[in-house]
């Protein structure tokens, strides 16, 4: 007899077509990285359909298959786990082209010829607009007491021949051009050959009442005591930003960190980048975008709302500490109500009085409140410890459970431990206080007393990660007495 065909093929057809119908309902939605994500539940459900389908035949005593997959199905099975393999770096956050450049490739070939960048002074005014377009090397940005713009740098140029070097000199120099209140910067290095790579370092003072776009192709940048909006543009940069009263916006495709200190007015960054640290920020902080480092967030005045890697927080104010790595999330002396998302990560919370909650698909989760004086706690986790350490004299109405796993109460028989199957409940109220909702399917849950000093430890480490006071608007930043010089940056993109 024949054999029969198998599902299989027709069930890959339909999943392929519901994805891309997906797309095409909702643009939003990336084909691309949910296939990274989720391609080994292909291979799960093929292989969960093989099995029910040589069962069914047995039952029925119809013929089997001498292999359970075909060459053809072997083959099919390898392609798509080495696409989706390879899709899944290309999206990661570690993936190494992320960090290479194929500009700073060209420092491997030829020789570097330095020249200097002529001394140019312009008298703009006390609140220009400057400009910066396209640049190709660091940039040092201070903002002082003047009405005039002055560039000083040198240049860099990588060629085999020193004629060509000197030929690319003279085809890029340093332009300053107006436009009404516009000041446009430019450092020419498109107009070089093919053949040389031109790197422009400059070094710029300008009124300290200025305000800064800057778009570059790669280099560091590092812009001190303005108090105008400065917005930073980049496809490979750090970005070094201190003692801003304006707004900020950082857009990067790549980079090795991105460092704002004492900004009173609002910080949003988004792109791609390694590091991220934010000290003293006045105003409100939105962080949207891939960012593979460590994030550290100190003395956030005003709502922040993080968006990295399907973590997402949101919380009223940072008054001590947030980290955040690859599968950790820390927070000491934040207020909310404050909300944490995240899919794979530990999460710690100490110092918090406010409203909580806490969804994770999978990780531990630790939590020590500040004082006694409780708020609504819920929390969720997939496949995950939780830990709540909750000071003497707290009162509150606990519901914990999980399905699979051990609870270990400290409160005494106030707290009821009902065991179910695999899992267990613990419910039951000391006082009368605020709802606590812990719930994981995977996992232990641990309620105990805070021990002494624990809470005061946590406390004094949040305030020991305070930076001086932000300058005062009226009196106007004031620049740094030592400068800062960028190291250099150094990436190969293949």
């Amino acid at each position: 007899m024949r054999q029969r065909g198998s599902i299989v093929g027709p069930l890959i057809l339909i999943t392929i077509g519901v994805l891309f119908l997906m797309r095409t309902i909702w643009p939003g939605f990336s084909v691309a990285d949910f296939f990274a994500v989720y391609w080994p539940y292909l291979l799960i459900i093929w292989g969960v359909l093989q099995i029910l389908e040589i069962s069914i035949r047995m039952a029925r005593g119809t013929g089997i298959p001498a292999n359970g997959v075909t060459p053809g199905g072997w083959f099919l099975v390898l392609l798509i786990s080495l696409i989706g393999f390879g899709m899944y770096k290309i999206h990661g956050p570690e993936s190494w082209w992320r960090r290479v450049s194929f500009d700073q490739g060209m420092d491997w070939f030829g020789e570097p010829h330095e020249f200097v960048v002529a001394t140019q002074t312009r008298t703009v005014g006390k609140r220009p607009h400057i400009v910066i377009e396209n640049l190709r090397g660091n940039a040092k940005i201070a903002g002082v007491d003047t009405t005039e713009l002055t560039i000083t740098g040198h240049k860099t140029v990588r060629a085999m021949k020193g004629a060509d070097a000197d030929r690319a000199d003279q085809a890029t120099p340093v332009e300053i051009v107006q436009d009404g209140t516009d000041f446009i910067i430019r450092a020419n290095s498109d107009r070089a050959s093919g053949r040389v790579r031109v790197a422009t370092d400059l070094e710029i003072t300008i009124p300290k009442a200025s305000s800064l776009d800057l778009s570059g192709r790669s280099g560091d940048v590092d812009v001190s005591a303005l108090a105008g909006n400065v917005k930073i543009s980049s496809d490979n940069a750090g970005v070094h930003l201190q003692d801003i009263s304006g707004d900020v916006t950082v857009d990067t495709r790549r980079g090795d960190i991105i460092r704002c200190a004492n900004v009173i007015g609002n910080v949003e960054l988004k792109g791609r980048s390694s590091d991220v640290e934010l000290e003293k920020i006045s105003g409100q902080v939105t962080v949207s975008g891939a960012y593979s480092g460590t994030i550290t967030l100190r003395g956030v005045s005003k709502p922040l709302h993080l968006d990295n890697y399907k973590t997402v927080v949101a919380v009223q104010k940072v008054n001590g500490q947030i980290t955040m790595d690859r599968g950790n999330f820390a927070a000491q002396n934040i207020v909310g109500p404050a909300q944490i998302s995240t899919h794979s990560s530990d999460v710690e919370v100490s110092g918090f009085s406010d409203a909580l909650q806490i969804s994770a698909d999978q990780g531990d989760v630790s939590l020590r409140p500040s004082s006694a004086q409780l708020a609504r706690i819920q929390v969720k986790t997939g496949a995950g410890n939780i830990e709540l350490a909750l000071p003497d004299g707290a009162a509150f109405d606990l519901s914990a459970s999980t399905d699979r796993g051990r609870i270990e109460n400290e409160f005494g028989p106030t707290l009821k431990v009902e065991n179910a199957g695999r899992g267990a409940r613990l419910l039951g109220a000391v006082g009368a206080g605020p709802n606590l909702n812990l719930t994981t399917d995977r996992g232990s849950i641990t309620i105990r007393k805070a021990k002494q000093g624990e809470l005061a430890a946590a406390e004094a480490e949040a305030q020991a990660t305070d930076i001086p006071e932000s300058p005062k608007q009226s009196g106007g930043p004031k620049p740094p007495k030592t400068p800062v010089v960028s190291k250099p940056h150094i990436v190969v993109d293949l």
